[in-house]
């Protein structure tokens, strides 16, 4: 006897959007501990391993307010006033991480065919909320300062949107840093429309060679804004926490979205940070030790990078977060790099699912150097430059042979 087929479910029309994380594929992939990869923004665990959790209170396990436990709020409040934003505790939000963030801030602003401009490349987590909600996406490229105002201008003349994503501290997967002046330009262009600035600021805290510059928030006049923090790449990742900060005008609304999405965040999550972040003396020596500790491994990568992959690519040497973003000198199949280096024990992030639009695509390759030892990196990227000159000279031999 037959079993009867069960009808197909019917979903919601947005979900033909949905794509997919190519970057937790990866990691779905990559859970192996012999695998080397440079595919995700992952911490170095190591740092935290002999940590002593501070004890959480009985409290912590009740439910407790949406926008988040106020003693928290207050930390974080502070450290972006000090970053020049008109932040307090009564206009900042605890999220499940900065991604809540930009969920909370995407259900906020867009409707299907709303324009929202992005920088070429951009974090590819939040073209997936983009595309998800349907906007129509608008991308300007970026060079060594960030993207251009005027180029901006002019995009903000043809499309009217109403919104901008960035990401303009050591920027995901680009490593780029806005400059100063970048930034007030930036921000004078965004006061002229009257357009939101959502801006994302995950590895601030990271910086190797200098502070970088405020936010570009912070130098708003009249636009509105969210900025999105996180304790993620600082404290315990798997704590899942972070900060929305934002016009006073637009923090009613989010929390009514926080409230419809999860109540609050995880609570003893939150006691736990609380305390981990409460003396700035304690925290900023952490961060200190941490940025030291990544340093010598951005370096370390810079050495082998320079012995391995010169003449194949180019890349800038990031001042600051976690990734190396490679620009090779010529097309290769990077689907076929990724399968015959996995095969070899290695992953890497292929640079395409970081544009919005395919027509921006060149072959590009972003590496993260926080997660590997230093013993494994030199074998991972020997592996890596084997692999990407073997698919050299396989299209060198094809087009010589047509």
């Amino acid at each position: 006897m037959k079993t009867p087929t069960a009808p197909s479910p019917r979903l919601a029309s947005r979900i033909d959007k949905l794509t997919g994380s190519v970057a937790r594929d990866i990691l779905s992939r990559t859970q192996d501990k012999e695998i080397i990869s440079f595919a995700g923004g992952l911490p170095d665990a190591s740092l935290w391993r002999d940590l002593k959790l501070p004890e959480v209170p009985p409290s912590a396990f009740q439910y407790g307010p949406s926008e988040g436990e106020r003693s928290l709020r207050e930390i974080l409040a502070r450290r972006s006033k000090g970053l020049g934003l008109p932040a307090n505790a009564d206009t900042t939000l605890i999220t499940s991480g900065s991604q809540q963030g930009l969920d909370l801030a995407a259900k906020l602003i867009l409707e299907p065919g709303t324009p929202i401009i992005l920088e070429a490349p951009s974090y590819l987590a939040a073209i997936q909320v983009f595309k998800l909600f349907q906007a129509d996406l608008h991308s300007l490229p970026l060079d060594s300062e960030g993207i251009c105002p005027r180029a901006l201008d002019r995009l903000l003349n043809e499309t009217q949107a109403p919104v901008i994503y960035l990401n303009p501290t050591f920027q995901n997967p680009s490593g780029t840093s806005y400059s100063l002046e970048r930034r007030k330009q930036i921000a004078a262009v965004l006061d002229k429309h009257a357009t939101l600035l959502l801006e994302d600021d995950p590895y601030r805290d990271i910086a190797y060679d200098a502070p970088p510059p405020p936010p570009i928030a912070s130098f708003l006049q009249t636009s509105p804004w969210i900025y999105l923090a996180s304790v993620s790449k600082t404290l315990i990742p798997g704590l899942r926490l972070g900060s929305l900060t934002c016009s006073p005008a637009l923090f009613s609304p989010l929390l009514k979205l926080k409230q419809a999405a999860d109540l609050h965040s995880n609570r003893p999550a939150q006691f736990i940070a609380t305390q981990m972040l409460a003396d700035p003396a304690v925290n900023q020596a952490r961060i200190d030790g941490l940025c030291q500790h990544y340093r010598q491994k951005r370096d370390l990568m810079q050495t082998l990078l320079a012995a391995h992959f010169s003449g194949l690519a180019s890349w800038e040497v990031p001042s600051g977060g976690m990734f190396f973003w490679l620009r090779f000198t010529q097309r290769i199949d990077l689907a076929q790099a990724l399968n015959d280096t996995l095969s070899r024990g290695v992953a890497f992030m292929p640079g395409a699912p970081f544009f919005a639009d395919p027509e921006d695509v060149g072959t590009s390759m972003r590496l993260n150097f926080s997660l590997v030892s230093p013993e494994r990196m030199e074998e991972g990227i020997r592996i890596l430059a084997a692999v990407v000159r073997d698919l050299h000279q396989t299209a060198a031999c094809a087009e010589s042979a047509s």
